[in-house]
């Protein structure tokens, strides 16, 4: 029983875990390409100082740096479900089925501002978690909005999701004036330190462009083959009945447990509607796979046949592994 062993904190499904993600990875570092590195947007300043010096001119740095950003978000994931009941046992289950969401297309592999942004996105979503109870959420909502601003130094259209982070708020019961000022606050804070950096430096109208670049640019759509509509078409299958069946079993959950569902679900749905508009791509697919990788995780723990959570569980590594040859 695959997905019965490798949901659980047995020690060798914990070193199973990582060695399973770094094999998803492996076609990164092997596969002979011609760009190591994803732009589908004009470059942020921190990736030009920070990223493309160091990870951006090898395939092998490229394909590292990718694969500790995946590792990274995923345990990240992973904590947030365990420590906040979202799922039944002590696992890495999330981090697993996160990575096999964001394997599939090489091109979703790659290294990418993206990645860097979802690091920080997940990071800021957690401490606006944490605040739950706490005398003083307002702290924990500057700090959440703080990382994701610095995310969005990396990949400027990051801004559209702020609302995700206002709507968590809203759905936990953090939302007043002092939480949406510290947030708006929080969230600015990155991006006014650097404009102040670049004026002082006198290129303040050139930072002023690059935002603005970035924020209207179109990124070209993906050029699916009849592989990639027949995957996706298998990928959105059960992550529609993942939905149903969260949002169905939500009244027999604890009330904050069902909140945290909410925002994941709101990811999914916000994600899903903006590759829809000519702004966004495949490129936001490590994103929309935060909320997949939770509600999914949620429906095979649901399933009441363990024959049927199991056939799932393999067809989706199966689907997975075929996208590996087939999509790029």
């Amino acid at each position: 029983m695959l997905f019965k062993s490798l949901h659980s904190n047995s020690i060798s499904a914990t070193m199973l875990t990582p060695l399973a993600v770094i094999l998803l990875w492996l076609r990164y570092f092997v596969v002979d390409i011609a760009h190591f590195t994803v732009l589908d947007n004009p470059s942020m300043p921190l990736w030009d100082v920070l990223i493309l010096p160091y990870f951006g001119y090898s395939s092998f740095t490229a394909a590292l740096a990718s694969l500790i950003l995946v590792i990274l978000t995923g345990v990240l994931i992973n904590t947030m479900a365990v420590r906040y009941g979202l799922i039944r046992r002590q696992s890495l289950i999330v981090l697993l089925v996160y990575a096999l969401l964001t394997s599939a297309f090489l091109s979703v592999q790659k290294l990418s501002p993206v990645w860097f942004f979802v690091f920080f996105f997940v990071a800021g979503l957690n401490r606006v978690f944490g605040a739950v109870g706490k005398r003083k959420p307002a702290v924990s909502c500057f700090d959440g909005s703080f990382l994701l601003g610095l995310g969005t130094l990396f990949y400027a259209k990051g801004l559209f999701f702020f609302p995700l982070l206002i709507i968590a708020m809203g759905v936990l019961r953090l939302l007043s004036f002092k939480t949406l000022a510290a947030s708006i606050l929080g969230f600015l804070f990155p991006s006014v330190i650097s404009y102040a950096w670049y004026f002082l430096n006198d290129q303040g109208w050139w930072f002023y462009e690059v935002i603005s670049e970035n924020l209207i640019a179109n990124p070209g759509q993906y050029n699916h083959t009849i592989y990639s509509k027949g995957f996706m078409a298998l990928l959105i299958l059960p992550t529609t009945v993942s939905l149903l069946v969260t949002v169905r079993q939500m009244g027999a959950q604890k009330i904050i447990v069902r909140r945290y569902y909410r925002i994941f679900i709101w990811i999914v749905l916000i994600t899903a509607a903006l590759v829809l508009s000519p702004f966004f791509s495949m490129e936001i697919m490590p994103l929309s796979a935060v909320g997949v990788s939770m509600i999914m995780v949620n429906w095979l723990e649901l399933l009441p046949r363990k024959a049927l959570r199991e056939a799932v569980f393999i067809v989706l590594i199966a689907a997975i592994i075929a996208g590996q040859f087939l999509l790029f």
